[in-house]
């Protein structure tokens, strides 16, 4: 899923954790993808080689290795690590918890669009609903992304505006 769809979510949580700055919570739907550079750059994990286009979706030519960053037993380490560091920087346990939760959101919204995302390491079983596999779930998913960056941005401006509004009165 697209960067800007993983922060959207971020947005779309501002009013959850209205004591945690805007950066953290856009940082921590990005933590998988930043983590996956990372381990891309020391040679740990792999990305996939792909083909898409609409007349086929997203087609797998060679599958990615991405269990340290994207494995759903990693997100849930992953999630709790970014928890924890929440709750010491910022001293609160909602905005500890949404910060955790945003970082389980990447695996969540590429465990929909995507095919062969890790449970747990080398040569485990892989999950993934791949719904941009195909030509009609690539609009899907297409739209799907367009709508949660949309989404993401006016739940954010609604939420802004109305705590604009209540500093006025």
């Amino acid at each position: 899923m697209d960067p800007l769809a993983h922060a959207s979510v971020g947005l779309i949580a501002k009013p959850l954790a209205p004591k945690a700055p805007l950066w953290a919570l856009l940082a921590a739907t990005q933590v998988p993808d930043v983590l996956s550079f990372a381990f891309f750059a020391v040679g740990i994990e792999r990305g996939a080689v792909t083909r898409m286009d609409f007349a086929h979706g997203l087609q797998y030519l060679e599958k990615s290795f991405i269990p340290w960053s994207h494995g759903v037993v990693m997100a849930i380490f992953w999630s709790f690590i970014v928890a924890v560091l929440g709750l010491l920087l910022f001293r609160d346990r909602r905005t500890s918890l949404v910060l955790g939760l945003l970082v389980f959101s990447h695996w969540a919204l590429d465990f929909i669009v995507y095919r062969y995302i890790p449970v747990f390491f080398d040569n485990s079983l892989v999950t993934g609903l791949g719904l941009i596999t195909s030509p009609p779930g690539l609009i899907v998913g297409i739209i799907m992304e367009v709508g949660l960056i949309g989404g993401g941005i006016a739940a954010y401006l609604v939420a802004r505006n109305r705590k604009a509004a209540k500093a006025v009165e």
